[in-house]
């Protein structure tokens, strides 16, 4: 064990003169054994191109500058330490980098192997740049954290990013990255961001908690975007430009069999390519915003999630997905009109995958706040229709005919009034053609002055009890069926007023 500067000079051979009171510098120091420090009390320790025959351990120490510059070991372990500023530099990719059970105040690694960061504190930044292997992250305390740049490449330079438990008090960013996956798990922090992020597999992330915003910008994945479950962001997720990874097409020699002369076989019209989807499922968000690029359309879907402020017009060839029981507070309808079915397809189609119950009522619930009462009425209608729609074949008939066909779901005055005027006419109808009863004309059918009594006879039956009847229908039977045709009348004829009644009152 090593436990001041001065012994750590003479371990590695540098003489009595090495250390310059607590500032020590050992430059190109081949070590034949491990490299312990174990309780070190200094100002600034740097270890330049030092190669350990073992692990480099910092143990139990207390440096106010720890700099570790092209140390070449089986592994370099910082635990139970308290460091100001830690910088470890171009450390060999088979040198696994673990900092464990310390806190420091700023911690920088750059272009270094696997990093392993478990139950660390620090008070303003930690940055990972130049990532060379895996990095898992896990209990981590920090103001502000930022994964940076790659210097690798190729299938076997992609690593895996793991953060779980980690606590950002500012922002987290995840910058111009080639992983083989990314996962977050139990995230806290102010804005997440994710900037030119390219994935070999779909981004994970579960119980991710942002109290500003979630950005996700230029990501390329190779199928679906990912999920994010059990999340909670409260400001603003911006999800743009996320593309798929577009496989290599192999060129084709000249003179393919098949071809007359070597001439290119004739082109196919491109498929429209599927859209990638990022799902948010069982999550709470404020609001949701996405844009697409041209050829590269994107799906943000809510599974069992609630949106407590809006979703706003997507942009380019984006869309909304909404499952389960997810709720949307507000849709954002831009200069949209919803008094025709048209109108209401064509601005569903436009925001959503599929006109769902959910959407509708997402796009409803909008026009109720907005006080737009007669569309708000339009897409009720459209509501109940689908759900008796969805029902058994009786319920289906009493539901979608009987009550939103005729009654109109209570918001549609047109249907009584149309199935009353529809209703006089066939009974006009059936009167003329049945000669009943005799009182009313000639028998003729086209004596147009018979036809006109029909017409106020059934209106009679409809509207009233027998009065303006002919004395041919003043008997027991003819009074029967006008009360019959009247209590009918009196139903229409209520509800058509009071729906009128109720739209010039709102």
């Amino acid at each position: 064990m090593i436990n001041n500067l001065r012994a750590l000079a003479d371990a590695v051979g540098m003489g009595p003169t090495a250390g310059d009171g607590r500032d020590l510098l050992v430059r190109q120091r081949d070590v034949d054994g491990p490299l312990h420090l174990d309780r070190v009390s200094a100002d600034r320790l740097e270890l330049v191109h030092v190669d350990a025959a073992g692990i480099v351990a910092i143990r139990s120490c207390v440096i106010e500058e720890l700099v570790l510059d092209h140390c070449s070991a089986d592994a370099i372990l910082v635990t139970n330490s308290r460091i100001g500023r830690l910088t470890v530099r171009n450390a060999p990719v088979n040198c696994e980098i673990s900092i464990t059970e310390s806190t420091a105040s700023v911690i920088d690694v750059h272009s270094c192997g696997p990093l392993k960061v478990t139950n660390v504190r620090v008070g303003e930044s930690m940055q990972i740049a130049a990532v060379r292997g895996g990095v898992r992250l896990k209990g981590l305390r920090t103001a502000a954290l930022a994964v940076r740049s790659q210097a690798t490449s190729g299938r076997r330079g992609r690593p895996d990013v793991h953060l779980e438990h980690v606590r950002v008090t500012e922002s987290l960013v995840f910058d111009d990255l080639w992983l083989a996956s990314l996962t977050l798990r139990d995230i806290d922090a102010t804005s997440v961001e994710l900037r030119r992020v390219r994935l070999d597999s779909p981004l994970t992330g579960i119980g991710v908690h942002c109290r500003d915003f979630l950005r996700i910008n230029g990501m390329v994945v190779p199928g679906e975007a990912g999920c994010l479950e059990e999340s909670d962001v409260q400001g603003v997720v911006d999800v743009r430009g996320v593309r798929r990874i577009v496989a290599a097409v192999p060129r084709q020699r000249p003179g393919v069999a098949g071809t007359a002369h070597g001439a290119p076989p004739p082109a196919e019209s491109p498929s429209p390519p599927e859209p990638l989807e990022l799902t948010l499922r069982s999550s709470t968000i404020r609001r949701v915003r996405v844009t697409a690029e041209d050829g590269a359309p994107l799906v943000v879907g809510l599974d069992n999630s609630v949106v407590t402020e809006a979703l706003s017009l997507p942009s380019g060839p984006a869309r909304f997905r909404l499952a389960g029981d997810s709720t949307v507070q507000e849709v954002d309808l831009g200069n949209a009109v919803f008094r025709r079915s048209s109108q209401v397809n064509g601005f569903l189609e436009r925001v959503f995958t599929r006109v769902t119950a959910n959407s509708l009522e997402a796009v409803r619930t909008t026009l109720a706040r907005q006080r737009r009462t007669a569309e708000a009425d339009e897409l009720y209608y459209r509501i109940r229709q689908r759900e008796a729609a969805q029902t058994p074949w009786l319920r289906r008939l009493v539901g979608h005919g009987l009550l939103g066909g005729v009654f109109g779901w209570g918001v549609r005055a047109r249907n009584p009034a149309r199935a009353l005027v529809c209703s006089i006419l066939a009974t006009a109808v059936a009167l003329r053609l049945s000669g009943a009863p005799p009182g009313l004309g000639s028998q003729r059918l086209t004596d147009l002055s018979a036809a006109g009594k029909s017409l106020v006879f059934a209106c009679a039956l409809w509207m009233n009890v027998g009065v303006g009847a002919p004395s041919e229908a003043k008997t027991y039977d003819w009074t029967a069926l006008a009360v019959c045709f009247t209590i009918g009348g009196i139903v229409f004829t209520t509800l058509t007023v009071g729906i009128v009644i109720r739209k010039l009152v709102r």
